[in-house]
């Protein structure tokens, strides 16, 4: 995506209102990916051609793109100007038809090098919404971009086009040979033996010593060896083991320094005790394979283990043994398999991970790092932000709300709470009171933070409860929407504001009937999310612990009251979490269709759930008082519902009856004021959470879900 320019910009008056003053630049967010255009000084038709690209998962082509254009200003806080957007749908149906899979359709020889990334991009120009206090101009403002979406499947097409390119010495001739096939995949450090090159011709009833592939042959046939080589089991990235001349490495060269102009052999069969390598390093703990076999040590270390090595009695070494090679001695030998690529970092911006990953993934983020045509050389556009907001702060208002809040990143322990909204895609930062944000902070960093936050959070939040039902408290209401920008949502309440008596009742509100829908309709396999909430799951107990869930104390058996019984069914369970801010609509549903059971309450505490607390060494979810219900039923088995009631929250209301069938999206509940959660747990092999919830989740990242929406399905057969 290029973004080109900006036309009809409002002419915002300066300090001394004696002209305009616009200093415009746009951040542009799609999901995670926030970039962020240079300054243009003192214009209102600027051109940034600012250049990026960012990539589409799968479950997000129902997402947005956001382009919102603000005013830079030196001294005071950045303005906004008004933003737009664009769906990612739109770039992807334009793309259709141009770009077929080359492994469904063959089209031999119908690859060209005018599919370059950023040549045929199609131009949108977008009208602009302005902010509600600035000046419409006469014309309409405006905001240009060239755009264009490519599939995984061209970019890895483009990345083999060009090595074989490279390689070729007559590029026309579109024909390549096996001496040739191997040269290109020896640059890329392959291990593939003669015999499996000699295999790729196979499949067209061609002789590997006589005739040649083209191009889309061989594109196919390497596509076909990567998913191959993705699938196999042991996924840990090996460096190459040559033979030394048919013999073995220890043997050829036991303890002399070699040879001049002699090959190094990057690995010794056998060391000293004392001189084995460590058999873990950093890529053994991204993979999580702490059983595979231990790493070939480079040919740096091996030099140096035999330059250093104390010379025996004999100081004239042995002979080495000669022996007349074969092809096969000079082939690349692995210790188990073989693989098409071997690097272990981008050759273009250095990128130290790709060692860990899967040759797919490799050869994409190379593909994606060259680009074409200097597509990614030109005016790229910054990119490491972690929320829009964010990319359009000052660098002194970040610096301060470090300081106060903690560093500002996903997954860590501060103040600042950021969530994706799974409609959209975009990346938020969840509205808190200042006051609240820093008191969050010092009580759960604090000394003796248990016993002291215990007592202020279980006064704070009975005083709390009284005051909200009070009728004066009525005045809290239009305040408390426009701080959480809740305007836009005030027309799918049931009731006007003016009819609720107190703040409580404008808290836990009704909806419209129509405001929520049910996923998958009569499809009682699928659960669904039992509130508008901020949500994670894991599909295993222990990964909550790993990934969310820091108490000490934690377990099943605690969370459900001591019930020894019912914690049993859960081992090895799936869990999933559901936390309600102050703003979200607080009445909570049935996730899955079954029988309802008398519920379970339990006092305890009133520890604040927001991720903060739970990163913290504190049981919030063991610890909090709750009420617990389980739901029987056909498709999911045994569900425990545990509402969880927080910091400020007056009360837990139940509106369902136990004994009775629910059917999903049914009321089960409402919260008074103040931050809540539900916990559900499944039985072990009972429910598939969705792969993007799973992913966010990993990642420590919540996602911001509806009521009724899908969140898993069932696996057990009925």
């Amino acid at each position: 995506m290029e973004i080109v320019s900006a036309s009809n910009l409002p002419r915002t008056h300066n300090v001394t209102r004696t002209g305009f003053d616009m200093d415009p630049f746009v951040v542009i967010s799609f999901g995670k990916y926030i970039f962020r255009t240079r300054v243009i000084r003192h214009n209102l038709n600027p051109t940034w051609r600012g250049k990026l690209m960012f990539r589409v998962h799968h479950g997000e082509d129902n997402f947005k793109i956001k382009y919102s254009v603000h005013d830079w200003d030196k001294l005071s806080g950045n303005d906004y100007i008004g933003m737009t957007t664009m769906d990612i749908e739109t770039l992807i149906n334009a793309a259709q038809g141009q770009e077929a899979d080359p492994l469904l359709t063959p089209r031999i020889g119908a690859f060209e090098d005018k599919e370059a990334v950023d040549q045929d991009m199609k131009e949108y120009i977008l009208n602009v919404d302005l902010a509600g206090n600035i000046k419409a101009p006469a014309q309409p403002t405006t905001l240009k971009i060239h755009a264009k979406f490519v599939t995984y499947t061209n970019l890895r097409k483009r990345f083999w086009l060009g090595l074989a390119k490279a390689f070729d010495a007559d590029p026309k001739n579109g024909l390549y040979s096996k001496v040739l096939i191997q040269a290109m995949l020896e640059g890329l450090g392959s291990t593939l033996s003669s015999t499996t090159v000699d295999s790729f011709f196979t499949p067209y009833s061609k002789d590997p010593e006589k005739d040649e592939l083209t191009f889309d042959e061989l594109f196919e046939i390497l596509e076909r060896q990567v998913r191959l080589d993705d699938s196999k089991p042991n996924k840990r990235r090996r460096r190459r083991i040559r033979k030394f001349w048919g013999k073995k490495a220890s043997a050829a060269v036991p303890q002399q320094t070699p040879l001049v102009g002699s090959e190094q052999p990057e690995r010794t069969e056998q060391l000293h005790p004392e001189q084995e390598p460590d058999e873990k390093d950093s890529t053994e703990d991204s993979l999580g394979d702490e059983d595979e076999d231990d790493y070939e040590e480079d040919n740096e270390l091996f030099l140096h283990l035999t330059q250093n090595k104390i010379p025996d009695e004999d100081p004239i070494p042995p002979a080495v043994e000669m022996v007349e090679p074969t092809e096969a001695d000079f082939e690349p030998q692995v210790s188990e398999d073989e693989y098409v690529i071997r690097i272990s970092s981008c050759p273009i911006c250095r990128d130290p991970s790709l060692g860990s990953k899967l040759e797919t993934d490799v050869i994409t983020h190379i593909a994606v790092c060259s680009g074409n045509d200097g597509f990614n050389l030109d005016k790229l556009i910054l990119g490491n932000f972690v929320t829009a907001a964010n990319a359009q702060r000052k660098w002194i208002t970040k610096v301060v709300k470090t300081l106060g809040y903690g560093r500002y990143i996903i997954g860590k322990s501060n103040a600042n709470i950021i969530v994706q909204d799974r409609t959209t895609g975009l990346m938020l930062e969840e509205k808190i009171p200042t006051f609240i944000r820093l008191g969050i902070r010092l009580l759960y960093k604090g000394p003796a933070q248990k016993i002291r936050v215990g007592k202020i959070l279980a006064n704070m939040s009975r005083k709390q409860g009284l005051k909200f039902d009070d009728p004066r408290s009525k005045r809290n209401i239009e305040p408390f929407i426009r701080f959480h920008h809740l305007e836009a949502h005030m027309d799918e309440v049931l009731e006007p504001i003016s009819n609720f008596k107190s703040f409580n009742e404008f808290f836990y509100r009704r909806l419209k009937a129509d405001a929520r829908q049910l996923s998958n309709p009569g499809d009682d396999r699928v659960a669904v999310s039992v509130a508008d909430c901020r949500m994670t799951c894991f599909q295993t107990i222990s990964d909550a612990q790993q990934f969310w869930i820091k108490g000490r104390q934690f377990t099943v058996a605690k969370l459900l009251g001591g019930d020894e019984a019912l914690a049993k069914k859960y081992e090895g369970g799936s869990l999933a979490i559901f936390r309600l801010a102050p703003q979200d609509y607080h009445r909570y549903h049935i996730p899955v269709r079954g029988v309802l059971s008398a519920p379970k309450s339990i006092d305890g505490e009133y520890f604040t759930v927001n991720p903060m607390s739970i990163r913290s060494h504190l049981d919030v979810y063991g610890e909090n008082k709750r009420v617990i219900s389980t739901i029987e039923s056909k498709e999911f088995g045994t569900v425990a519902y545990c509402t969880i009631g927080a910091m400020m929250v007056g009360s837990i209301v139940l509106t369902s009856e136990g004994g009775q069938t629910v059917e999903r999206m049914e009321e089960h509940g409402y919260f008074a004021f103040g931050g809540s959660t539900i916990v559900l747990l499944f039985e072990r092999n009972s429910i598939q959470f969705d792969e993007d919830l799973i992913r966010s989740s990993k990642e420590q990242l919540e996602m911001l879900v509806r009521v009724g929406m899908r969140v898993g399905v069932s696996t057990r057969s009925v």
